[in-house]
């Protein structure tokens, strides 16, 4: 039986051999079947505790439900706890007026959750050395130029991802929207007056957090994208993602964007590529079997990726926001932005979170570090179903510990 069993085995990788060295390197192929081999990708779901079984059934019931009620076409939904994924599932359509199902491999714009992995990916670069938190733009970015002198010679890569740049918010960010390039906005950024001093004041950006990608470009020779890749991405198992508008396109499983209607329903829409000048603002494409392992990676779960003490740094208070950029979380305490993410005080329970809008697609992530228990939603429609998702999550998951 054993021989049996020795030759099976070398005709199996035989087999592997022949695909991986007859297809392309960049094929989908060879990125799913190295997520599907790597022990360190493949969700653990076998032996979930009857009581979280119990309640993601739950979750998943309102989710329908949710969805049902306003016609939203897709969504997918990521729930982790500890280093258990108790929950990956699409819901609903890729296109309305089909029966073409999203799927846990189907690929939604992040759009601003794309913020998120700036800090992840600088804090790689400092633990190589390359890079301090504090170090200045123009240090490294020498065509860097603001209005204001003080400004151009002492903005720091802490300034650009907690948005305490000082100057306006969204800057340029309506030039975003008419489709203009980074190349030809970034010259514009010496033009705009600053309204608060370096460091004092929270003013969301979406040009000037993209700074991140010219600093690493300058400190690595590598496209921010590439970097993504190699150092997040791969290493993360997140064999779905990409960082480019060629990135989506190309994918064989895409959720398809719609707007939502005036009188109710929705309209579909293409995929624009606005805002894929912005990568490290809003440029990461992924779907939610990629995202439930980035969730592994922000739990601490993963310090071949990042450490916990690195994420600890990330995820430390920088700004307080003001309660009205917040007035979808009724109930909310205090708010505060740290280094690509927002950290909320939401019921006594101190969570990391972010959400995205861009081009009909709706994202929200959100964990909790202490309990270690995170969910992601990911949505190819507007709708209030996803801006309450977290909130119902966070508050059933409260309900299931007090009867606990």
């Amino acid at each position: 039986m054993k021989k049996y069993w020795d030759m099976f085995k070398k005709f199996f990788v035989l087999v592997i051999a022949v695909v991986v060295f007859a297809v392309p390197a960049n094929n989908s192929l060879i990125k799913r079947a190295a997520g599907f081999f790597s022990k360190k990708t493949q969700h653990i779901q076998s032996d979930i505790d009857p009581k979280w079984q119990a309640f993601t059934d739950k979750y998943e019931a309102w989710v329908n439900k949710a969805m049902a009620d306003e016609k939203v076409p897709g969504a997918a939904v990521a729930i982790v706890k500890d280093s258990v994924v108790v929950l990956l599932k699409g819901f609903g359509v890729k296109k309305m007026r089909t029966t073409d199902s999203v799927d846990v491999h189907t690929v939604f714009r992040l759009a601003s959750l794309s913020k998120g992995f700036a800090p992840v990916l600088t804090a790689q670069l400092i633990k190589d050395t390359l890079l301090s938190w504090d170090d200045k733009i123009i240090n490294h970015v020498s065509y860097f130029a603001l209005r204001n002198k003080d400004y151009t010679d002492n903005m720091t890569i802490r300034h650009v991802l907690s948005h305490t740049t000082g100057l306006p918010r969204h800057t340029y960010s309506n030039l975003l929207n008419a489709g203009l390039f980074y190349d030809d906005i970034f010259p514009k950024l010496k033009l705009v007056r600053p309204t608060h001093k370096l460091g004092t004041y929270y003013a969301y950006q979406n040009v000037l957090y993209s700074l991140i990608g010219d600093v690493a470009y300058a400190t690595t020779g590598k496209s921010y994208a590439r970097l993504l890749g190699e150092r997040i991405f791969t290493p993360a198992g997140m064999v779905d993602a990409s960082a480019t508008y060629d990135g989506i396109l190309s994918s064989p499983n895409v959720a398809q964007p719609h707007n939502i209607l005036r009188g109710g329903g929705y309209q579909l829409i293409d995929i624009s590529d606005n805002y894929y000048e912005v990568i490290p603002a809003a440029g990461v494409n992924a779907s939610i079997s990629d995202m439930s392992c980035w969730l592994q990676v922000l739990m601490g779960n993963r310090p071949d990726v990042i450490s916990p003490e690195e994420l600890q740094q990330i995820f430390t208070p920088q700004i307080q926001v003001n309660l009205k950029e917040m007035r979808d979380w009724p109930g909310l305490q205090k708010a505060w932005y740290a280094l690509g993410w927002r950290i909320l005080d939401f019921e006594d329970r101190m969570l990391v979170y972010h959400g995205g809008f861009v081009n009909g697609y709706r994202t929200e992530i959100a964990f909790d570090p202490r309990d270690k228990v995170g969910i992601v939603v990911l949505s190819n429609g507007v709708s209030n179903f996803i801006g309450d998702s977290v909130m119902k999550f966070f508050e059933m998951y409260k309900a299931m510990e007090t009867k606990s």
